[in-house]
């Protein structure tokens, strides 16, 4: 047990329990940008939090999100794999506050508008905007006609977005990047109509999965943590269920909508109870799982080359984040990967690797296909790579979500 971190986010604790290392020098982000440093984390030994033990301030965060942060064009063709979770997820959204019809609609932090486009399609007679910090993002999205206006949520809004209460503010995958969630969500509840609803979406953490590995999540949180920093940010939290992931390319089970509203007349919002699965007993059995899910990172270069060992000529099926993945924390495994087959193929490349189109993959002649994807369709990719002829490599047996 460790303390001089800061105090958890959720409960003010500072007794932390440190993760291992995914990787003694390396970390990647969930853009998919490989850091050369490394990545720590622990969990809160009083509520079971997960936080990162160097919280960047506001003003790291800000530079970060505004020039350097690039998920929206960081990964080729992922444009035909996006479009159909978002349209998922802009369900989800709807549903959850069904059959309110809100009149004005304000995402905070939509990236390139693809959820906001989703959202604008289920209500088209809302008046809907979109804040977005990343200038990469906001040009493409005004691009194609999004109501998109660049600023940051406790930074500076433009008057497009300022000014104006709405029925509906929505965020996607956001909260989990702030320095500071509960002022995060106190500056969108200034924005919020008296009888609006706030929805936000997240990572599911209460089983350990890929998020909690990513170096900008500062934050991995379970149902409970959510709900409790939406309380002590003032909302009253009316629903709590898991969603789509949108452009994560997660599983269902792996992610969490939330939806609140402001609190009644007495304006009083009580603590929500320690849930279960997260008495003393449970929060050790979920660091022990939480310390495994770490391990298993930290062991994958090492497994993958052992499997790929006689195996001369490597090439990658993907370029999606399950690929970013494999370049940042199993690089001697990368440094052998010739290339990257996609469908399709495309003119750009990854990780300093050509793209080539997996109809033109024979042409190489790879003796090793490592199969860079999310480890559930793994096995149906590589049946598809063997059928072809290719010996195909998987992992899914090692990192399993």
């Amino acid at each position: 047990m460790t303390t001089g971190y800061s105090p958890c986010a959720v409960c003010g604790g500072n007794d932390w329990l440190e993760l291992p290392l995914p990787h003694i020098t390396r970390s990647v982000r969930s853009d998919g940008a490989v850091l050369i440093e490394p990545m720590r984390k622990a969990q809160c030994s009083d509520c079971g939090l997960v936080q990162a033990t160097v919280l960047s301030d506001a003003a790291e965060l800000k530079t970060l999100y505004t020039r350097d942060y690039d998920i929206y064009n960081s990964r080729p063709s992922s444009e035909q794999f996006v479009s159909g979770r978002y349209t998922a997820l802009a369900q989800a959204i709807a549903s959850s506050i069904a059959p309110f019809k809100p009149q004005r609609v304000l995402e905070v932090g939509c990236g390139n508008g693809s959820a906001l486009k989703a959202v604008l399609h289920l209500w088209p007679n809302a008046s809907c905007i979109g804040v977005e910090p990343v200038t990469s993002a906001v040009k493409a999205a005004q691009a194609q006609g999004a109501p998109v206006v660049q600023g940051m949520i406790g930074g500076t809004l433009p008057s497009e977005a300022s000014g104006q209460k709405y029925d509906v503010i929505y965020s996607i995958h956001v909260i989990e990047h702030t320095d500071d969630p509960v002022a995060f969500l106190r500056a969108i509840k200034e924005l919020l109509a008296p009888q609006g609803r706030l929805i936000v979406t997240c990572p599911n953490a209460r089983v350990p999965n890929l998020e909690i590995v990513r170096s900008d999540h500062r934050f991995s949180m379970t149902p409970y943590h959510l709900t409790a920093l939406a309380q002590k940010a003032g909302f009253l939290p009316l629903r709590s269920t898991l969603c789509p992931g949108g452009g994560e390319d997660l599983d269902y089970e792996y992610n969490q909508l939330l939806v609140c509203s402001l609190p009644g007349k007495s304006g009083e919002v009580p603590k929500p109870p320690l849930p279960g699965y997260l008495q003393e007993a449970n929060r050790l059995q979920l660091f022990g799982a939480r310390r495994r899910y770490f391990h298993d990172f930290a062991t994958l270069d090492g497994t993958l080359q052992t499997r790929l060992h006689g195996h001369k000529r490597l090439v990658c099926f993907g370029t999606g984040g399950w690929a970013c993945i494999l370049a940042g924390y199993a690089p001697k495994t990368w440094e052998r990967v010739e290339a990257c087959a996609i469908d399709g193929g495309s003119n750009q490349t990854f990780f300093e690797k050509p793209i080539v189109a997996y109809d033109d993959l024979r042409q190489m002649g790879p003796d090793a296909v490592i199969v860079g994807v999310n480890p559930a369709t793994q096995p149906m990719i590589a049946q598809r790579l063997e059928e072809a002829g290719y010996h195909a490599v998987r992992w899914d047996d090692l990192i399993t979500m």
